[in-house]
């Protein structure tokens, strides 16, 4: 724009020109239509929670199939016990008191490896209950994307029809890996409650007991011919008061019994 020439008293001037300044409009910024923030986890990390969870899983498992087999492995000692107790008439009470600690002891061996195993399975489950709430949020956001979607579709507006799809695939294995996590979780509390009621009654656990029900079966029938129905009852208090008085399970008590009875 030309400068504008002004006379005042004889002099020239030029009249400064003030400068327009204009008010710029910002532009409002929208957001991208059917893009949310995702949650971004490095393949890295994921990668190593699921080594973790993996490894978890591994070691309280072996641990608890150790148990089981340290079960029945005294069972089994139980039961020879039993059977060499029952065929040895001069095998007494002092020395199978002796054999009997034995097994005591690796009852209580038992007992210690179940309290390992439980802390395991509660590291376990902990790690088991992150995944579950990573993936019901997983699961949430990309449902919810997935709505977006459709409701800017029914509105006629352009989306992705390959990022629809991708959903449409992704959510089913979301909701069953969902799913599977959480029947995870229910068998470790599973487990778990099932490890605290063996360590709460070790012996009932751990004994065996066909050996002493057999030789019952025989005494009662025996005794029921001989002296009547009354015998069973008297059996029974005996059997226990033996099991009382020489401090030794039932199971052997019987057998005991069933010695004596066999010299008549």
């Amino acid at each position: 724009m030309p400068k504008r020439i002004i006379i005042r008293g004889g002099e020239i001037t030029e009249e400064k020109e003030e400068p327009i300044i204009e008010q710029v409009k910002h532009e409002e910024k929208l957001p991208l239509e059917g893009v949310a923030e995702e949650i971004e986890v490095s393949g890295e990390h994921l990668e190593l929670e699921n080594r973790e969870l993996e490894e978890a899983e591994i070691d309280a498992e072996m641990t608890f199939d150790a148990i089981k087999k340290k079960i029945e492995e005294i069972r089994l000692r139980e039961k020879v016990t039993q059977q060499k107790f029952r065929d040895q008439p001069d095998m007494g009470i002092a020395i199978l008191k002796k054999i009997l600690q034995k097994w005591d002891e690796m009852r209580e061996e038992v007992r210690r490896n179940i309290s390992e195993a439980v802390e395991k399975y509660r590291r376990l489950r902990t790690l088991l209950e992150q995944r579950f709430s990573k993936l019901e949020e997983e699961l949430y956001f990309n449902q919810i994307e997935l709505d977006t979607l459709r409701q800017l579709e029914e509105q006629g507006e352009p989306v992705s029809l390959s990022k629809k799809e991708e959903l449409e695939k992704l959510i089913p294995t979301l909701m069953n890996k969902l799913t599977e996590t959480d029947k995870k979780i229910k068998e470790v509390d599973s487990k778990i409650e099932y490890l605290k009621k063996i360590a709460d009654n070790i012996y009932e656990s751990t004994a065996y007991k066909d050996v002493a029900l057999k030789l019952f079966e025989e005494m009662a029938s025996l005794l029921q011919e001989r002296r009547g129905e009354d015998a069973v009852p008297v059996l029974r208090t005996q059997i226990d008061t033996i099991a009382q008085r020489e401090g030794i399970p039932r199971e052997y008590a019987t057998i005991y019994v069933w010695r004596k009875l066999k010299k008549y």
